[in-house]
């Protein structure tokens, strides 16, 4: 699935939306779904974009999307590295391979390694 800015909400990325709802219904891994509109990206890639004029930081931050759901957003975001937590394996399944899905629950997902602090 290769989605990117303009066309993450196109009317066949719709009917693709709607068959990957249906199949994580069909195989019992609807767990949450939370619509994210195209207003909602643009907003947040703003915000990213300001940041990185204002405080000089990388332009492809790396961002970890906690319930990355196919991995469209972190798609619109960066460029840069994307991480994932994500537990319904027919999402995990339709994420670009540019996404590294880092684990399934929020609470059991060891965000800091102490090795590297």
């Amino acid at each position: 699935m290769n989605l990117s800015p303009q066309n993450s909400f196109s009317p066949d990325n719709k009917k693709s939306t709607m068959a990957l709802v249906s199949r994580i219904k069909s195989e019992d891994q609807d767990f949450e779904w939370y619509p994210t509109t195209e207003e909602m990206l643009k907003v947040i890639k703003d915000d990213i974009d300001k940041m990185v004029d204002d405080y000089d930081i990388n332009p492809n931050p790396s961002i970890l999307d906690c319930g990355a759901g196919d991995g469209r957003s972190l798609k619109y975001l960066t460029e840069g590295q994307r991480y994932a937590i994500e537990k319904s394996k027919p999402l995990i399944q339709a994420m670009d391979k540019s996404i590294f899905v880092i684990g399934a629950e929020f609470h059991c997902s060891g965000l800091l390694i102490p090795d590297t602090i």
